[in-house]
């Protein structure tokens, strides 16, 4: 036991809780620059998780214990696996960025891919409001920025001194 020399109703200059480890990952998106936070632990295998593995290996032991008794008990590891495969499938997908598609596991992957899939979202976001999605310019097309001649038949882009 802790013992404090505080008299009553005085406040403590330093709190006697201590701040755990950060149980989620908070981050902005690279690409849209939103501030993220994915809701799932970090790493898997705290003490929940483990009794809940625990207990399905011991239900399970349970119920065919008339075909395998203690071997049962060997359960624990195809559980662990499949518990772990949820997890990191359901980590993986809370990853990705609702906003604007980016995934950055695929990023760190393949770059091209990743930004097909940014580009797909953007898509489908375009198709289901009716818009049409802007097409990219063919190799050596101009995108057409200051080509259109004024009256004068100057650029439109050129400043130029209109006393001259």
């Amino acid at each position: 036991m802790r013992s404090t020399s505080l008299k009553p109703g005085e406040i403590p200059k330093k709190s006697l809780w201590r701040g755990g480890p950060v149980d989620s990952y908070s981050f902005y998106c690279p690409s849209c620059r939103v501030d993220r936070k994915v809701p799932y632990r970090s790493r898997p295998g705290g003490f929940r998780q483990i009794t809940q593995v625990t207990s399905t290996a011991a239900f399970f032991t349970l119920l065919t214990w008339p075909w395998l008794d203690w071997k049962g008990i060997v359960s624990f590891v195809p559980f662990w696996t499949i518990f772990e495969f949820y997890y990191r499938t359901r980590m993986r997908a809370s990853l990705s960025c609702p906003h604007c598609g980016f995934d950055p596991f695929l990023y760190l992957v393949d770059v091209k891919k990743a930004r097909e899939e940014i580009e797909r979202h953007w898509k489908a976001k375009f198709a289901e409001r009716g818009i049409p999605f802007p097409q990219k310019p063919a190799a050596g097309q101009d995108f057409g920025i200051g080509s259109e001649a004024t009256e004068s038949g100057s650029s439109s882009l050129t400043a130029e001194d209109p006393e001259s």
